[in-house]
């Protein structure tokens, strides 16, 4: 009777934490550093080549000093936005699908890899502009 219940604690378990395998918080990246002499078209081709890497697209955004960053893998899209300060950047969600996105900030836990991935990349043109 005793390793019946146990089978069933571990079931239960199971069942309750399983989502939260394939869920993380949305992780916003702020206050990267960027050149502050750089000028918007500069940057914009540095992060369009940083961001080609691992098959990010870069386009315009929709205010002044900002792009926004999109990716496909398989079946799975992400948008970021990317606001450009004078000396700094951040990158925030815009937008995804199929990727398990819920309002309380939940998405699936590959996106927060791709986003540090596409920083990683950035700050190394930037080291590599210098």
């Amino acid at each position: 009777m005793k390793i019946v219940n146990v089978i069933k604690c571990v079931l239960v378990s199971l069942l309750c934490f399983a989502p939260l395998a394939h869920a993380a918080k949305v992780v916003p990246i702020e206050g990267q550093p960027l050149h502050s002499e750089m000028s918007y078209e500069d940057a914009r081709r540095l992060f369009s080549a940083a961001a080609a890497k691992r098959g990010w697209q870069i386009k315009d955004g929709e205010v002044d000093n900002s792009l926004i960053a999109d990716l496909y893998v398989r079946s799975h899209y992400v948008s970021v936005d990317i606001t450009l300060n004078q000396s700094t950047y951040d990158i925030n969600y815009r937008d995804s699908e199929n990727m398990k996105y819920k309002p309380d900030g939940t998405i699936h836990k590959k996106y927060n890899g791709w986003v540090r991935n596409l920083n990683s990349d950035i700050q190394k043109q930037l080291r590599a502009a210098r």
